[in-house]
């Protein structure tokens, strides 16, 4: 269930809402925000119709200091407001932690499905290393199954030359998925073949199989072993097999982390 922007918050002393009318000068953008590439044909859109219309929907701001704030929900409508010309953007007003500003920017951008998969993934990252949450926590606040936030944190382990090429739209997502668990100087040799020889996803998935199977450290039952521990913990997993004998190690980012899993298995 998707839960409200306002109820995400934790803290104890905030402040409610309050509307605003503030100077667009004295909005500076967000320092989490997990959107990096802008599609500039909708931004225009965007920008068309707030020229006509005005701005339908406050933006969501935090006062910092000496009556300047810093961006947490609406990105694209404050860069459009600035390319419109607009001196004064109806805001709303919240005093929040570094993580709240961050959970609620990326529930806003994943909830209005602004974000590519690359973004949403560095943003659940973001989540999970700095503020500790854990899959399940933040597949609550965005309204998602704790499978698929697990299956979008995996797409990290891409290299930093596939992500690249994905997002340059040189390559599809169906194409590169099957290489999240390879090492990235494979990941980024066989993304060379991937574009030289135009694979498809199936003849890419074959690919990695076959070297899946070649390796006895890496073959089809480890990798499914580890995706499957992977979706159901939300923390990095290995699974070693050698002479037909297993060894599976789970890593946790906190104490807590860990004491959930073992009430879970208890």
């Amino acid at each position: 269930m998707k839960r409200s922007l306002s109820s995400l918050i934790t803290d104890t002393n905030v402040r409610e809402f309050n509307a605003l009318e503030i100077e667009t000068k004295l909005i500076k953008e967000s320092t989490s925000q997990a959107r990096t590439e802008f599609d500039d044909s909708k931004l225009n859109e965007l920008t068309e119709s707030i020229r006509k219309n005005g701005i339908l929907q406050p933006l969501i701001v935090q006062e910092i200091n000496g009556n300047k704030y810093e961006l947490i929900a609406g990105e694209r409508r404050l860069r459009a407001s600035k390319l419109v010309g607009l001196e004064k953007i109806p805001c709303l007003v919240k005093d929040v932690s570094s993580r709240d500003a961050a959970v609620i920017g990326l529930v806003e951008n994943i909830q209005r499905a602004q974000l590519n998969a690359i973004d949403e993934s560095s943003g659940f990252k973001h989540l999970v290393e700095t503020y500790n949450l854990e899959s399940k926590e933040i597949a609550l606040l965005v309204g998602k199954s704790r499978s698929y936030v697990s299956n979008s944190l995996r797409l990290t382990k891409l290299s930093q030359k596939v992500i690249s090429s994905l997002k340059a739209d040189v390559v599809t997502m169906g194409q590169v998925r099957p290489l999240i668990n390879l090492p990235s100087n494979i990941q980024e040799k066989i993304l060379d073949e991937i574009i030289l020889l135009k694979l498809s996803s199936r003849q890419v998935e074959e690919k990695v199989r076959n070297i899946n199977s070649s390796e006895p450290s890496s073959d089809e039952t480890s990798v499914y072993y580890k995706n499957y521990f992977e979706d159901k913990t939300g923390s990095k997993v290995e699974v070693q097999s050698r002479r037909g004998k297993f060894k599976v190690i789970l890593n946790f980012n906190s104490s807590e982390a860990l004491r959930t899993f073992v009430e879970k298995i208890n």
